[in-house]
């Protein structure tokens, strides 16, 4: 390990540097700290075959000291493989919290693909559980879009990680800008899924039930449905069901269909009012 003063282009970035995504305001700011103040910590960098230098650790300093058009800059010199280059560099920006979760997850995979890294050996390693790591890694299921406002900082771990709960990818993609718009917190979130998750349940078991209630009829098989209920069916049921149906979300009927009654119809809140608002084609001046 020493410390050189190298020309700016000897310096070469690392194809597998685990940091992607660069905040253009807190680039600004470190050039302007690094203006006033010079590059206070080292970069740390490996020297190739080539006789060029790789970072390691340190990107975002080099890019900044680039930028600013500076000609040469302070680096520490280590001797690092590939493995041990990369891990440092995973190591020096997850523990400075550098990373987004996403950056973070791809890191874990790259550890774990790459380089042989087991879930157990990686969460020793970084000092974490191997639960953290699994359940770190499963967001990079999340549709593309999605993970870009997670490198963005625009939605947190919290919020992507709920959003797993959710299996269709317009739903999640459409839930997430509704988080950004409305700024819903997790706990939040986490209704909103629950609600989801239940609605799907129940469409599934309707489903299931459809199918099961097959008649052979003048010696065709037919599928019964809900535009057609046996006599055994209770019709305030049938009715309830529908407007359930149609309105997504508990309705109940009281009193006698046949005099005089009111039907009732569950909300959760103001924007789910204003669904169920919009629904009945109701326009308020």
């Amino acid at each position: 390990m020493k410390l050189l003063k190298l020309p700016i282009n000897k310096i070469i970035t690392n194809p597998n540097q685990p940091r992607k995504y660069f905040d253009d305001e807190k680039m600004e700011e470190l050039k302007e700290s690094i203006k006033n103040n010079g590059l206070i910590q080292p970069i740390v960098v490996r020297k190739l075959e080539s006789g060029k230098y790789e970072i390691i650790a340190g990107e975002r300093r080099f890019r900044a000291c680039r930028e600013l058009g500076l000609e040469s800059i302070e680096v520490l010199e280590i001797n690092a493989g590939n493995s041990k280059s990369y891990e440092f560099s995973v190591l020096e920006n997850i523990q400075r919290e550098n990373l987004n979760p996403v950056e973070e997850a791809e890191s874990y995979i790259m550890l774990m693909e790459v380089y042989g890294y087991t879930q157990e050996k990686l969460a020793e390693k970084l000092g974490k559980t191997r639960s953290s790591i699994s359940n770190k890694t499963r967001i990079l299921k999340l549709p593309e879009k999605v993970k870009e406002m997670v490198k963005k900082g625009e939605l947190s771990y919290g919020h992507a990680r709920t959003l797993l709960g959710i299996n269709d990818t317009k739903e999640i993609t459409d839930l997430a800008k509704k988080i950004i718009d409305k700024k819903y917190s997790v706990r939040e979130v986490e209704k909103i899924v629950k609600k989801y998750s239940e609605k799907i349940e129940k469409k599934s078991e309707k489903k299931e039930k459809n199918n099961e209630n097959v008649v052979k009829l003048n010696d065709k098989e037919v599928t019964e449905n809900y535009d057609k209920y046996d006599e055994n069916n209770d019709e305030k049921v049938f009715i309830e069901e529908k407007l359930r149906e149609f309105f997504e979300t508990k309705v109940s009927i009281k009193g006698d269909l046949q005099k005089q009654g009111k039907i009732e119809i569950d909300f959760f809140d103001y924007e789910d009012l204003s669904r169920i608002i919009s629904l009945l084609n109701i326009e308020f001046e």
